[in-house]
Parts: C-alpha cells; sequence; structure tokens
C-alpha cells in the first residue's frame, strides 16, 4: 500500500514566527528543521505501523530543501527541490491509496489563526469552484482528482478545523493551539510524536473509511474546474497575469482578469492547472 505525504513548516511542532523559525536562513530554522524532522518520521513510523509498504513525501515549503536527508526515516521517498509540477509516474498519481498532510495551517484572513496564509502571503482569496479554501482544501482535491484520500492532518488548532469544514473525515493531529498570528499553546516535541504516529497509524489502518474530495461540478465537461484568485494589491494581478503568459496553453487554457485584484482561470487537469501556475509565479 503506498502513501503520500505532503509537508509544510507553518504547522509544525513549537513553530510560530513566519520570520524568525519558517524562513530559510533564519535565527530558528535549523531548530524549526529538526522539528519537522519529529513530526515527519512520526507520520512515517505510523503509517508504516499501519499497514503501508510504500512512502513517497513532497517537501512544499519554500525551496522544497527543508528535510535533514540523512535523518529521513530510511524507509522513505522523498521529492526535494519543490518542482511544483512532478510527472505522475514520479508523484502523486492513482496508485495511491491515501495523503497525509503534515506542518499545515489554516488560510488567509483566518481570524485567529496561527500564520494563516494561502501558499503565498500575497493572496487573500482562492476559490475552487466556487469554494473558498487554502492549502488544505487545494491539496485534498488536487490528490483527490487521482483518488487518493485526505486521511490525516498535522497542524494548529484552526487549520484542522478549517479542513474539517471541506474534507469531513480525516484523522487530525493537533500539535498547537492558536493564540493569535504569531502565538500558539505548543506541545513538546515528544507529545506530538506519539500523537502523530498514533494518528497516522489508525489512518492507514482506516484508509477504506475515507473518501477522495471533489469540489462541486461546474457542469462544464470542456472546463471542469475554475480557480479564482484575489490579491492583496492590484500589482500581484499583473504578476499573475505575466505568469499565465509564460505557461503553456494545454495547462492554462482559459485565464482572465476579473476585477482590480482578481484574477481566474479555468482547466481540465487541476494538478497541471495549480501547479503550473504557481511554479511560474512563485518562481
Amino acid at each position: 500500500m503506498k502513501i503520500y505525504i505532503i509537508i509544510d513548516m507553518e504547522g509544525i511542532t513549537g513553530v510560530v514566527s513566519p520570520d524568525k523559525q519558517a524562513k530559510p536562513g533564519s535565527s530558528g530554522y535549523e531548530e524549526a528543521r529538526e522539528s519537522l524532522m519529529s513530526d515527519l518520521n512520526a507520520a512515517v513510523e505510523g503509517g508504516l505501523e499501519g499497514g503501508a509498504s510504500e512512502v513517497l513525501i513532497y517537501d512544499m515549503h519554500y525551496y522544497g530543501l527543508n528535510v535533514i536527508l540523512d535523518k529521513l526515516h530510511p524507509k522513505a521517498k522523498i521529492i526535494m527541490g519543490n518542482p511544483h509540477i512532478v510527472p505522475p509516474e514520479m508523484g502523486l498519481n492513482n496508485t495511491f491509496k491515501g495523503m497525509l498532510m503534515i506542518g499545515f495551517h489554516a488560510m488567509a484572513e483566518t481570524k485567529g489563526a496561527l500564520l494563516p496564509h494561502t501558499y503565498s502571503y500575497d493572496m487573500k482569496a482562492l476559490y475552487l469552484n466556487g469554494v473558498l479554501m487554502g492549502e488544505i482544501g487545494m491539496e485534498a482535491a488536487i490528490a483527490g482528482s487521482y483518488g487518493a484520500p485526505l486521511i490525516m492532518v498535522s497542524g494548529d488548532s484552526e487549520g484542522i478545523k478549517e479542513g474539517k469544514k471541506i474534507v469531513e473525515d480525516f484523522e487530525e493531529a493537533t500539535v498547537k493551539y492558536a493564540i493569535d498570528h504569531e502565538a500558539a499553546v505548543c506541545l513538546p516535541l515528544s507529545i506530538s510524536k506519539e500523537i502523530i504516529k498514533e494518528k497516522a497509524r489508525s489512518a492507514v489502518k482506516r484508509i477504506n473509511d475515507f473518501k477522495s474530495y471533489s469540489p462541486p461540478n461546474l457542469n462544464d465537461p470542456e472546463y471542469p474546474y475554475l480557480i479564482e484568485l484575489e490579491f492583496y494589491e492590484a500589482n500581484f494581478v499583473d504578476k499573475a497575469l505575466a505568469a499565465v503568459k509564460e505557461i503553456d496553453k494545454e495547462i492554462i487554457p482559459w485565464a482572465k482578469k476579473m476585477s482590480e485584484k482578481k484574477i481566474a482561470l479555468k482547466g481540465n487537469n487541476l494538478p497541471l492547472l495549480w501547479k503550473g501556475f504557481t511554479k511560474i509565479y512563485q518562481g
């Protein structure tokens, strides 16, 4: 049984500062990496104990160079370098039975959430087929397009709540309780490790209980996926439209400026549509 794990940094145990911990090169980044390894390896161990035979990890934080490779569980493999578009034969595809998300957070504009944002800090809101969502919802939809359900999430309390509003059933591992944007009640690594390991084990054991997530049907056979992006500043729309011009029409066949701070994208392949856009937009 193959499972896929996506990792981020902002939802990792003890991480509460975007500039002092989550940013590569910052004063607390190396310590945050150690915490990431603790959370990640706990998920791998739990997944293997639950019945997984293969574990593939995708590092989506910053440049995809956050994992300390010589401390990674020896039975796991990882996609490093954050390529965004990963060929299905080398990454997520329909042979995976489920996806776990380790270290995730709430979307931009979430009141009372810890480090809330949606992919980049210049994006104010993201809608997929009319549903407002953040990274948890979008990644669940991408996995769902391959038939792989989201089976577990670890992160802060508000991120977990958000995920539950979109994907009703997954194992939840809350490792910190949000106070505000840069403060939380945090658990010790030793406690987080046990929680994550147990939830990952349980998720894989009951993997057949979960259903893959699909966004609402647009009844548009040509373009079944509509992504609407609202930015904080108008200049980010210009940046987004410039990015679209660099992308093959087969990846993003339709794009339009909807207002001063909003664009829309349409396509028939969600992983390519979103990952293709963010690859160029985020650089």
